[in-house]
């Protein structure tokens, strides 16, 4: 799969306890299929170690993007944890792109 904010740049999968999402190296956005992000920032803070610590250094989190699934349209929309967070998210499978630091932004909402 291809990052849907750096077009030449591949996913690469990361494993945290047994869900697997998919994580662009370049801009540091990750990708996850329909019902992964949830358990995942509920998961310890140790174990996301791998997920973390990425912002958004190159500005794509204003770039609209694909899906890397089915290419649709990505749609932009606010998180209902925390409306600093703007999810692009698939209409067709349902899974959510975050933005290099939009993770650990999420991370602080839930512990609030």
């Amino acid at each position: 799969m291809q990052c849907p904010k750096c077009p030449k740049s591949p996913l690469v999968a990361t494993r945290v306890q047994a869900i697997e999402v998919d994580r662009c190296q370049t801009c540091g956005g990750i990708w996850f299929d329909n019902h992964e992000l949830i358990p995942l920032l509920h998961e310890r803070r140790a174990d996301l170690a791998a997920l973390r610590g990425r912002s958004d250094a190159r500005g794509v989190n204003q770039k609209h993007g694909q899906c890397p699934r089915d290419s649709a349209d990505l749609i932009r929309v606010s998180s209902a944890l925390g409306r600093s967070v703007i999810l692009d998210t698939c209409p067709e499978c349902q899974g959510i792109w975050l933005d290099g630091g939009e993770f650990d932004t999420l991370l602080k909402d839930v512990a609030r």
